[in-house]
């Protein structure tokens, strides 16, 4: 019984370290909404005005990730809804089980069938496993998509067993971050460029946990081509994860014209805290062909 009693204490003591050494996201910019669904409610930030663009978040990470890219879309006329995915902020961590992309991307279709005005369409943005949730968008919804833009669009190419390593690593925030600091540069950042305290912090494993379930679930060819409009591929050139050769690369070559490559120096996986200006320009060059803002 003392073993027993001694497993239940370590247990105990494993999980209040777990729970004290979550670092929360940022806040995120916009106007707090919720939209509930049965058991299940999402949580979402709506800034500025104009023609929508969708935004969603990286594994395990949060909307305020796009904070800088909001506000410059914002600036120029556009109208941002960044989305909490499950377990963050104000939206439900569901059951894990079963789930697809499928699932995902229907959460995000209730939030633009209450958001976005009937018969206009969006543009969907996802950044690394958020870009297999809005391509699948693109692909179930295809008639509410103008345009959608992949940042790290990984998922055809297995990930190399180093950055697969750095990317469970860095959901490691028990350990310290003189520990877990080399993991998230390796995985997301560029040499040498810095890694911002909000990009060690923000991480939720049960979050990335209940993603990974669905990537499980969910076959490649569900979601690769992301529907039929258009496609804009803003490629990280120093990407470990989703290098240019298993991304924008294959991309262009399946899908010919229908594909815009922007290819990012000096950037790594996150990509948004690194080139945050370059980026921003290129979406907006893209957004004006195909969602403008003055129409």
């Amino acid at each position: 019984m003392k073993w027993l009693l001694t497993l239940v204490v370590l247990v105990a003591l494993s999980g209040l370290y777990l729970w004290y050494s979550y670092v929360p996201p940022r806040p995120a910019i916009g106007t707090l909404s919720t939209l509930t669904s049965g058991e299940e409610t999402r949580g979402y930030y709506v800034s500025g005005t104009g023609p929508s663009v969708v935004l969603l978040a990286s594994l395990g990470r949060a909307a305020s990730d796009f904070n800088e890219l909001a506000l410059a879309l914002n600036r120029q006329g556009y109208r941002t809804i960044a989305i909490d995915p499950p377990g963050m902020g104000d939206s439900t961590l569901m059951d894990a089980e079963g789930m697809t992309h499928h699932d995902l991307a229907r959460g995000v279709h209730q939030i633009v069938e209450h958001e976005v005005p009937a018969g206009e369409k969006i543009v969907v943005l996802g950044h690394a496993f958020g870009n297999r949730v809005a391509r699948t968008y693109a692909a179930d919804y295809p008639e509410k998509v103008a345009a959608t833009i992949l940042a790290a669009a990984g998922g055809k190419v297995p990930i190399s067993p180093k950055a697969r390593d750095a990317l469970s690593k860095s959901l490691w925030t028990f350990m310290p971050d003189w520990w877990r600091r080399p993991k998230v540069r390796y995985g997301f950042f560029s040499e040498g460029n810095p890694v911002p305290d909000y990009w060690m912090g923000g991480w939720s494993f049960r979050t990335a946990l209940l993603q990974i379930e669905t990537v499980a679930n969910t076959s490649v060819d569900d979601y690769w081509g992301a529907g039929t409009a258009p496609l804009l591929v803003v490629q990280a050139m120093d990407d470990t994860i989703a290098p240019p050769e298993h991304t924008a690369v294959l991309l262009k070559e399946e899908f010919g014209d229908r594909v815009t490559v922007a290819e990012i120096d000096n950037a790594g996986h996150a990509l948004f805290p690194e080139q945050p200006a370059k980026i921003a320009t290129a979406m907006l060059a893209f957004l004006a062909i195909h969602h403008p803002a003055d129409r």
